[in-house]
């Protein structure tokens, strides 16, 4: 009997479980992966990217809308207290000037009314939609990341968020 077929085979097989590993693995560490990707490449439109320090490259997490303010960079901000399972997410920053909301901000999303923040919305069209409302049940997908001008923790920028 020749050796290349039982080779060939040994060869399949690894290579097939060295795939389904690599997958389970960056699965885990993304999330749930089709909500985990940055569409439209969301991520390239921030203004000032520089003070945001990523934690981790993808969370999703639910909670209650306290606050929606339109800000003049484009960006929604999305104030919303985390359902307990999250409770870990805000830090002091967030507690001490938010009452412990975390931040969700939608970017590009409105009128642009801030000079600097124009060419980072140039060419993107925010596809979040619909816009909160305080009191509303939310959950929101995106990276999770240190505003280091502020303190405080955020998504930011959303990539995906649902109203229910």
């Amino acid at each position: 009997m020749k050796p290349w077929p039982i080779i060939a085979l040994i060869l399949v097989v690894v290579a097939s479980v060295g795939a389904a590993v690599h997958y389970v693995r960056e699965a885990s560490i993304m999330g749930t992966p089709s909500l985990c990707r940055d569409p439209n490449n969301i991520k390239s439109h921030v203004y000032n990217p520089a003070r945001l320090q990523t934690v981790k490259d993808c969370v999703t997490v639910s909670g209650i809308v306290d606050t929606v303010i339109a800000e003049d960079d484009g960006d929604y901000h999305v104030w919303f207290h985390v359902d307990p399972q999250y409770a870990s997410l805000p830090n002091s920053a967030n507690n001490d000037y938010r009452q412990g909301d975390l931040l969700a901000e939608i970017i590009c999303a409105t009128t642009v009314n801030q000079q600097d923040a124009v060419l980072a919305c140039d060419g993107y069209t925010n596809q979040i939609l619909p816009i909160p409302k305080a009191n509303q049940n939310i959950t929101v997908t995106g990276p999770y990341v240190l505003d280091s001008v502020h303190g405080w923790m955020e998504v930011h920028p959303v990539y995906s968020l649902i109203v229910s």
